[in-house]
């Protein structure tokens, strides 16, 4: 799949340096945004995480209006599309230290991928490459992606998505979402407060969870629970929610918190497509 357009420090020009921070040392952070009709979706939450991001890494601050002109200026006559965003360390050199807090910016616009989830659901395998414990760098959507990547490896055609353990054996994430189970009516996911991406949906939906009056708890979510839950589902901004059918060992149905979620966000217009 190849991009539609991208601007570099709001050039309209693909290159970067070979110095660049984020290519050497993955010295950033990004952010995937949906583009419904031509808007960035949830653009204010998208931005909040970069600043917060930016923030934890030493990074100088972002430029909140410069950014917000060309992600509309890319998006504006898009449709649907996916938009990513890309706030880097400077170059400065050889050597992990880096000598600057500025920033340069990358984004480039893509199409809506022809895939979808499927009204049946998900179906969803369990990876065996774990995510390493590492708080300083939990929540945060950096560029080191080592841990996905391999673990999408290792799912060939048969699955969408695979759910991702910590070093402890603790179930996390998947490779790109998040993990909601529900329990005799209550919404549970795991903390992420050693490892994993504080998902934009994922804030999103506990919000409107509460304000449903469904009860939302974070906790530990072991792999006996995970198959033992009433329902499974899977998040992020793209899919926004997206029931699980299937994980090796068991077969899932949506049940009534996806689905009353699933149409609180298209209330919201918090997702592009439901």
């Amino acid at each position: 799949m190849s991009f539609l357009r991208c601007l570099v420090n709001g050039r309209a020009d693909p290159r970067v340096e070979f110095t660049n921070r984020g290519l050497q040392y993955g010295d950033g952070l990004f952010e995937t945004v949906a583009i419904g009709d031509g808007e960035p979706l949830l653009w204010n939450n998208h931005l909040d995480r970069l600043v917060d991001g930016a923030t934890r890494l030493g990074l100088g601050p972002i430029d909140r209006t410069l950014l917000t002109m060309e992600a509309r200026g890319l998006a504006v006559d898009a449709g649907h599309a996916i938009l990513k965003v890309i706030v880097v360390r400077a170059s400065g050199g050889r050597g992990y230290r880096g000598s600057s807090q500025a920033v340069d910016r990358i984004l480039s616009l893509w199409p809506w991928p022809q895939r979808r989830v499927s009204d049946k659901g998900m179906d969803v395998g369990w990876c065996e490459t774990r995510l390493a414990r590492q708080p300083r760098l939990a929540g945060l959507k950096h560029l080191n992606r080592l841990e996905q990547v391999l673990a999408q490896q290792e799912l060939g055609d048969r699955f969408a998505e695979g759910l991702m353990r910590d070093t402890e054996g603790w179930v996390v994430e998947a490779t790109m979402s998040n993990v909601f189970i529900g329990e005799n009516g209550v919404l549970v996911t795991p903390g992420l407060d050693q490892a994993g991406i504080a998902g934009i949906m994922r804030a999103r939906i506990m919000v409107h969870a509460r304000n449903l009056g469904i009860e939302v708890r974070v906790e530990p979510l072991s792999r006996e629970r995970i198959l033992a839950a009433d329902e499974l589902f899977l998040t992020n901004s793209l899919i926004g929610i997206g029931a699980v059918h299937t994980l090796p060992e068991r077969d899932y149905h949506p049940g009534p918190l996806a689905k009353e979620l699933t149409e609180t966000l298209g209330r919201h217009g918090d997702v592009a497509f439901l």
